[in-house]
């Protein structure tokens, strides 16, 4: 039984008005068929709690995960920062779903993965493929701590996707959401139990313009070192600057536009992007580090290059899963400082290859896609998953 998907959105500046608006709008698209998941993802302008009654006022009992996020995608449309909130409703298909959540996880991500996983695969049921689907909250730390926690559950056979909340880029406090709860420095988890496979696609369309750099030391969410030397130092050298010259006032503007490519055994890469530097000269990294002993190359894309994956993404998504009702997408919010004006050209790209097909996601501070080995975090990259 193919999946059914209702969208709902609402600009509404009243919380639990914006949230029973766009729960009946995405109810009613549903023509009758009682929801068996909801997704939120929100502006963070909002009483949380007061959007969430508002949401469950009309959706009932049904399952809700959500999110903060840095902009909405909604049907091939992108909401921007504090527009409003976005809601999807979905049948149950031939799905199963199972919910779990931990809040204050900070350091104990590792075990707070291995939870989750537990807890939402138990509810959820025995199935012959799966995926989980995590939103954590981005200020976490190294992020893919919790990616390996729950691997260590899952396995290689189950795909991981979605994303870290974010607040439109402040990086001061982000949420999560679990049926009427809004959590806090925590993380919900669900897990999709499936008859058929469920793969995660990820593209990000950087480029290297550096040479390999050996990290010689990394500590917490920083890279303190490359090739033994200060790491900002190094960044710089590899941009042509001079030591210093990029303050840290200027960082952001500059390394949003450069990321590092973490590079794999099959010489692709995935991307980290350096948020800050310290006084020190280290960088600090948003949301996972790429360990000591690793290398990895300063990177570059123009916004045409990033855009140009969204067809990809979403043409391999819809491939691997024929006889999907909806595609659930999570970019970055670093994609969509670096697209400006053109940020809603990416949902409308995704929506003309989806077609008839709802696209629904937002903008994140981290994604999650896990599709080899146990990395299954990123920065400015575009990732879904087709149900």
């Amino acid at each position: 039984m193919k999946i059914h998907a209702g969208i709902g959105k609402s600009n509404s500046h009243d919380s639990a008005e914006a949230g029973r608006e766009a729960a009946t709008m995405a109810i009613a698209a549903l023509s009758g068929e009682v929801p068996a998941l909801v997704l939120v993802f929100t502006a963070p302008k909002y009483d949380l709690h007061a959007l969430l009654a508002g949401v469950r006022s009309v959706t009932g009992d049904a399952q809700l995960v959500g999110a903060t996020s840095s902009g909405e995608i909604v049907h091939g449309q992108y909401m921007g920062f504090g527009a409003g909130v976005g809601v999807l409703a979905l049948s149950a298909g031939s799905y199963r779903f199972g919910t779990a959540s931990a809040s204050h996880v900070k350091g104990n991500l590792d075990q707070a993965g291995q939870q989750l996983a537990r807890e939402s695969r138990a509810k959820a049921g025995k199935s012959p493929h799966a995926a989980i689907m995590l939103f954590a909250d981005s200020l976490l730390g190294d992020l893919q701590q919790l990616v390996q926690g729950v691997y260590r559950i899952t396995g290689p056979k189950v795909a991981i996707a979605g994303g870290a909340a974010g607040d439109e880029q402040k990086f001061i406090k982000t949420f999560v959401f679990h049926n009427d709860q809004v959590i806090e420095e925590g993380v919900v988890a669900l897990w999709i139990a499936s008859e058929h496979p469920l793969q995660v696609v990820c593209r990000h369309g950087w480029e290297p313009i550096g040479i390999p750099l050996l990290v010689t030391r990394a500590e917490g969410i920083e890279i303190v070192e490359l090739g033994g030397r200060p790491a900002a130092v190094v960044y710089e050298e590899q941009l042509g600057l001079e030591p210093g010259q990029l303050s840290a006032e200027k960082f952001w503007n500059t390394s949003i536009r450069h990321p590092f490519g973490l590079i794999q055994s099959d010489g692709t890469t995935v991307i980290r992007v350096a948020r800050s530097k310290t006084e020190q000269g280290a960088l600090r990294i948003q949301g996972c580090v790429p360990p000591t002993g690793s290398a990895v190359q300063v990177m570059s894309g123009s916004p045409e290059t990033l855009l140009n994956v969204a067809w990809d993404v979403a043409g391999t998504a819809l491939n691997q899963n024929p006889e999907a009702g909806v595609l659930l997408t999570f970019s970055c919010a670093a994609r969509a400082n670096i697209f400006g004006e053109n940020t809603p050209e990416e949902a409308r790209r995704l929506q003309s290859v989806a077609g008839d097909i709802p696209t629904f996601g937002f903008y994140c501070c981290g994604e999650f896609a896990r599709t080899s080995g146990v990395l299954g975090t990123h920065n400015a990259t575009l990732t879904a998953l087709a149900l």
